[in-house]
């Protein structure tokens, strides 16, 4: 009776220590989300979502830029665009805190549950979890690419449970995942990458028979993978834009420039933790592919394209950093021992009421409030000179820089930008030369657009700012902490 019940009292406890740790795991994201409204390119989608309630329909040119007015131009997160802002217009800049952290926290479960699928131990696989989300966080923003992640991780879960089952007809369950993709954002196209990842995988397997399976997998047919791959790539085009989505994905990858100017497009430097972490997580991926007796196809395809993109854009981190989780998670010899642990109604309502009050708390600590939030967004962007030159209708053309643009698109709609976030629209040399003249380079002065510009909202710290002073066709009409606004005389 004593044994029995000191074996109990053990188990209660070991529940406990678990349910606890769940509730930590699940306070990540919350931590990392729940902060100020300062990236650059929700005031676009914003913008862009603004402009569809009042058109009633997508845009197909360019309606916010001096340069692209009139010119081709796909609004590819436009349903995204929707999203965020009618939960601006119902709720503010809270509405976009809420969007992250919700996103987040589905990022935490999907992963989470992707692990736990390969990795029977249960710390071990909370351990995983959290060393992915902490790679992750410089990327919890507003942004479309969130959902991304989220459909990546899902796409991943039907793969592995069907490789698992050997069930196929879980695959149906992708056209329509596609479908939504590829109205939210343009990243979709990883998501076919990986279905040609599974596809090569399975012509492997029937040019080389001598390949080993992995232990606990079963191959999927090549023609099945082929024909979902195809269904997935024509789900895609169910969109306003149909194959012209294509045509932006070329543009993409066809340029070079951003990725010596523009911060998410930059390649891994290590120049912060959570970038270390994405290399000690891949070098301990590859020590476990090395160190495993077979090695399979579809890991290894999967790491090297995640190795690819990941290392040549920190925008795209996430997809080393989920690929590493799962591969990393797969037992490297026999079939370890399961651990009984199980959701229960009673846990998930503990660690989901203990999430509630981590929000409240982090919320109340970091004092997420509209007041608050709004005075974040006056420390970051020229909200007292746009409402100068607002109140004063100065006119254009307004002359920019690069990271400003997208706010400017927002907060002045009537002022078209000279240059604002979507590299694919401006092309290499106008993102270049934009750069070159903000930086004060030698050919600032002759920069064309600097000359046809009669408005400059210029950051106090930018070397054109300092030129302009000096410039005698400028002369300086506002200025304070953040920003100077500059009149063609």
């Amino acid at each position: 009776m004593r044994n029995a019940l000191l074996k109990a009292l053990k188990q209660h406890e070991k529940t406990g220590r678990r349910v606890l740790i769940l509730t930590l795991l699940y306070t990540i994201p919350v931590l990392a989300s729940m902060k100020p409204i300062i990236d650059p390119d929700i005031w676009l989608h914003l913008r862009t979502g603004q402009w569809i309630i009042e058109n009633g329909t997508v845009p197909t040119t360019d309606p916010f830029s001096i340069y692209g007015m009139g010119k081709p131009w796909i609004a590819y997160s436009w349903l995204f665009d929707l999203l965020v802002y009618g939960l601006y217009r119902a709720f503010r800049l809270v509405g976009l805190v809420s969007y992250t952290v919700v996103s987040s926290l589905l990022i935490a479960a999907a992963l989470h549950t992707l692990v736990r699928r390969v990795e029977p131990h249960f710390s071990f696989a909370a351990v995983i979890t959290a060393l992915g989300l902490a790679c992750m966080l410089p990327l919890l923003h507003p942004r479309p690419w969130l959902l991304t992640i989220l459909f990546f991780i899902v796409e991943l879960h039907i793969l592995l449970g069907v490789r698992q089952s050997g069930n196929p007809r879980r695959l149906w369950l992708l056209p329509p995942l596609f479908i939504l993709w590829a109205n939210i954002h343009i990243q979709f196209i990883y998501g076919l990458l990986v279905l040609g990842l599974a596809a090569m995988e399975s012509l492997i397997y029937r040019l080389l028979p001598i390949v080993p399976t992995e232990a606990g997998s079963k191959k999927i047919p090549l023609g099945r993978l082929l024909l979902i791959t195809l269904l997935c790539t024509i789900a895609t085009l169910a969109t306003p834009y149909h194959i012209h989505l294509y045509w932006t994905v070329l543009e993409y990858m066809a340029q070079s420039i951003p990725s010596k100017y523009v911060n998410e497009h930059l390649p891994l430097r290590l120049g912060s933790f959570p970038e270390w972490l994405v290399l000690i997580l891949t070098l301990a991926t590859v020590f476990s592919i090395g160190w495993r007796r077979q090695i399979q196809p579809f890991p290894l395809l999967l790491l090297t394209a995640g190795i690819f993109l990941s290392f040549r854009a920190r925008r795209d981190v996430w997809f080393v950093v989920v690929a590493a989780a799962t591969i990393i998670a797969t037992p490297r010899f026999k079939e370890p021992a399961a651990e009984n642990f199980t959701v229960t109604k009673l846990r998930l309502t503990f660690v989901a009421a203990a999430i509630l009050v981590a929000l409240s708390v982090v919320g109340w600590i970091r004092n997420i409030s509209e007041n608050h939030l709004q005075e974040m967004v006056a420390k970051a962007y020229p909200v007292s000179a746009t409402a100068i030159v607002e109140r004063r209708g100065y006119p254009g053309p307004l002359y920019n820089h690069y990271n400003w643009g997208d706010y400017l698109i927002w907060r002045l709609p009537n002022l078209p930008v000279s240059m604002d976030g979507r590299t694919n629209l401006h092309g290499d040399k106008r993102i270049e030369r934009s750069f070159k003249t903000w930086a004060g380079g030698r050919d600032w002065a002759s920069d064309p657009e600097l000359a046809a510009g009669r408005l400059v909202i210029a950051n106090v710290n930018h070397a054109l700012t300092s030129l302009l002073r000096l410039d005698s066709r400028f002369k300086l009409v506002y200025e304070d902490e953040l920003a100077a606004v500059f009149l063609a005389r």
